[in-house]
């Protein structure tokens, strides 16, 4: 709780340094305080909170599809139209329902997650597919969902959608070339493989100042695509080392293992943790903290709490 008093401190703070106005000066503060208030709620609400998330990740994914099938030669992001977010999105809503049934929008989710077509799905997925593997957590569930992504895989390629998906990606495209070796790894390619972040978050990285330069939800070009960083970009570096305790602390002392791995595999080249989503990472807080789950393994393990 004092870490993510920590957080709200500093927004303050750059509220009251950077704001220009009365309004602009105790928004952020205020801001803030919200945030704590949906970290008390969500303790005494609990795991039911993420309910709501249910149908939105069932029509997120269903829309992904539509699109990829009405636009055949295009990337079209998904729900809400950035693909990063939209994966995210699906991700999060999955992973955050806790019950038996998780398997099935596990199923939902990931033919979502591969129309979107996006490189830091791949990673996040990656991600979460190396902890499946060490943590055993196995079952015939995991060969069902398995064999619809195949499935998926090999009807988009017999139908030719996997060129603006996957192999003409300019993203994958650009990472393929660079494990084969015939891309040289410079800032250029640095910038294509990660449409532009990295000169973005270069230069946040040579312009830190302790207390930021002021926080915002907006989304501007010269916005960091990393969370930490975003955080020290807009309100210092005490803030984003908060917010690196609060989440590694939940993923050492909570039985929300894959929910934290994601958060911190998603904070690796986005924003929207930050800005979309803030909300909803001070639920996630505060209902992992108090939820009495016995696993959140999601095949193997059959006794989770819903």
């Amino acid at each position: 709780m004092v870490s993510l008093l920590f957080i709200v401190l500093f927004m303050g703070i750059s509220g009251l340094i950077h704001g220009d106005t009365v309004s602009n000066k105790l928004a952020p503060l205020l801001m803030g305080l919200v945030l704590v208030a949906v970290y008390f709620m969500s303790r005494q609400l609990g795991i039911q909170l993420f309910r709501m998330l249910i149908p939105f990740v069932i029509i997120g994914s269903v829309i992904s599809t539509i699109l990829t099938f009405a636009n055949p030669n295009q990337l079209t992001g998904g729900l809400i139209t950035n693909g990063c977010a939209s994966a995210g999105f699906l991700i999060f809503g999955t992973l955050a329902n806790q019950g038996k049934w998780q398997w099935l929008l596990c199923l939902v989710a990931i033919v979502g997650i591969f129309f979107v077509g996006t490189l830091e799905a791949v990673f996040i997925l990656s991600v979460l597919g190396a902890v499946i593997i060490i943590r055993k957590d196995f079952h015939k569930r995991l060969l069902v969902i398995s064999f619809v992504l195949v499935f998926v895989l090999l009807l988009c390629s017999f139908m030719g959608y996997m060129d603006p998906l996957y192999n003409t990606n300019p993203n994958i495209a650009t990472l393929s070339g660079i494990i084969s070796g015939g891309t040289p790894l410079n800032t250029a390619t640095m910038d294509a493989l990660t449409t532009g972040r990295w000169t973005i978050n270069m230069n946040a990285i040579r312009d830190i100042q302790f207390l930021g330069h002021g926080f915002t939800l907006n989304v501007e070009k010269t916005t960091a695509h990393n969370i930490p960083l975003i955080i020290i970009d807009q309100i210092g570096v005490i803030a984003a080392l908060a917010w690196l305790f609060v989440t590694l602390y939940c993923l050492i002392k909570t039985k929300w293992k894959y929910m934290w791995i994601a958060i911190l595999a998603m904070s690796v080249f986005d924003h929207y943790l930050w800005t979309q989503f803030l909300p909803w990472w001070f639920v996630l807080a505060g209902v992992s903290l108090t939820s009495n789950i016995k696993s959140d393994l999601i095949f193997r393990k059959e006794d989770v709490v819903c």
